[in-house]
């Protein structure tokens, strides 16, 4: 399949799988038996006082790889971009522990958790100026329009990106000198079986598109980005889930 119309197939089924999944009771883990909504934040490491201030509904509409907040307090940023931020967990959360952040920019292609992130950030007035969700594929970069900001975070959706060079290179040109993409996701540990990733549905859940960490470390550099760190939290062979640091060269 050529690569424009696989990631055009591959945005039309993210759309619907979180559609879907933003108007179920249980949200995307419903039939798997696993820690989902609350407990699954607290195991993530999200403070149980912040997790106690959202309603249940919010927090089944929640799909974070790793809790971003003690990282994005080191850095300090005064912009933050959300690719990818689904129900508004991350910007909501970030928004209500540090202040300093003076505005966040959410950006997803689902229809159904943008309502769910408009819905949350309602339940917060005074954060109505310091919040805004919008409309943008994270597949088709050239068209995501948001301004140029210290930090961008992708929790779970870089690896929902087909052409993660083309991708990069976008992603550069929207931070300030100095700025940082703070991405959470999974790398492989090793080669996925052939034909693995020429299937959409192996990339919903995140595997299909993991790039090793030479490739990840290669497609930085080209695109004008410094791999400041990949951390490794937690290994579930033939990938990791990582927290990774990028920055603007």
């Amino acid at each position: 399949m050529p690569s424009n119309d696989f990631a055009r197939n591959l945005s039309r089924a993210l759309e619907k799988m979180y559609d879907q999944a933003a108007g179920a009771e249980a949200g995307l883990l419903r039939p798997a038996p696993v820690s989902r909504g609350g407990r699954l934040l607290i195991e993530l490491g999200y403070p149980k006082k912040l997790v106690a201030r959202i309603p249940p509904e919010h927090l089944a509409a929640a799909f974070p790889c790793a809790c971003p907040l003690a990282t994005i307090y080191q850095l300090q940023p005064e912009k933050l971009v959300d690719l990818g931020c689904g129900g508004g967990l991350d910007l909501i959360a970030c928004a209500l522990s540090q202040p300093e952040i003076k505005k966040l920019y959410g950006i997803d292609k689902s229809s159904g958790l943008r309502r769910k992130a408009a819905g949350l950030k309602a339940l917060f007035p005074a954060l109505t100026d310091r919040v805004t969700v919008y409309d943008g594929d994270l597949n088709q970069p050239e068209k995501l329009c948001f301004p140029e900001t210290d930090l961008i975070l992708m929790n779970g959706s870089f690896n929902l990106v087909h052409d993660k060079t083309k991708f990069l290179k976008t992603a550069r040109s929207r931070l300030k000198p100095g700025g940082r993409l703070l991405l959470y996701d999974f790398l492989r540990t090793r080669p996925l079986p052939a034909g693995f990733a020429d299937e959409i549905d192996n990339w919903l859940w995140n595997i299909g598109g993991a790039l090793d960490r030479a490739e990840l470390t290669a497609g930085a550099a080209a695109a004008g980005l410094e791999t400041v760190a990949v951390r490794e939290l937690e290994r579930i062979d033939p990938v990791f889930r990582a927290e990774i640091i990028l920055a603007r060269t």
